[in-house]
């Protein structure tokens, strides 16, 4: 039984794969295939690179209609439903207070004004945002709202890579980006279960 490990940086964290199987080869173009679809997921989901589809919805949506592939207009549904069936505890809105409490991206946390405060909450909210699946396209109703697909994009990469060492035929593997989200096929070769 071989073991092949793979990491890469991306969406902020490291992803790692633990494979095993028969043939390293096949083990390691396989992983090297499920890293490079979370490589491309950043890309397209990305809130800090100026050419990802989320950065371009939250240059112009305040603007104009923008649209999306359907691969990340599906993942805004899922959001806007996530959003309803927590009652508003999952929403990928929350850029403004992030930013407003230093922490996104790599600053270290501050604590902001009342005014700082009140103007971030004017623009958080999914009901600040207009999805239209006639076109794909988003709308944001006032200016400074923005999406940030953080809390969504980690899991859903770890899911689309996970699809495609299953397509691979992998049968034993682990996948986790940053060790909060992971994903198992089957069992480690020591054991019955991850």
């Amino acid at each position: 039984m071989e073991t092949v490990t793979l990491a890469c940086r991306a969406m902020n964290t490291r992803f790692e794969l633990v494979l095993h199987g028969a043939n390293a080869g096949s083990l390691r173009a396989a992983g090297e295939e499920a890293l490079r679809e979370v490589e491309r997921l950043e890309a397209q989901l990305s809130l800090f690179r100026p050419g990802s589809e989320i950065a371009r919805v939250n240059a112009l949506a305040a603007r104009e209609p923008v649209r999306v592939s359907p691969e990340t207009f599906g993942l805004l549904e899922r959001s806007q439903q996530l959003r309803r069936e927590t009652g508003g505890a999952f929403d990928i809105t929350m850029a403004p207070l992030l930013r407003c409490w230093g922490m996104l991206g790599r600053n270290v946390g501050r604590m902001p004004g009342a005014d700082e405060l009140a103007a971030a909450r004017s623009v958080c909210g999914m009901a600040l945002v207009e999805l239209d699946g006639a076109d794909f396209s988003v709308r944001f109703s006032r200016e400074g709202v923005m999406l940030d697909l953080g809390a969504i994009g980690k899991g859903y990469a770890v899911e689309k890579a996970a699809e495609i060492l299953r397509d691979a035929g992998v049968t034993s593997a682990l996948i986790h980006g940053g060790t909060s989200t992971v994903f198992a096929i089957g069992a480690p070769p020591e054991g019955d279960a991850w």
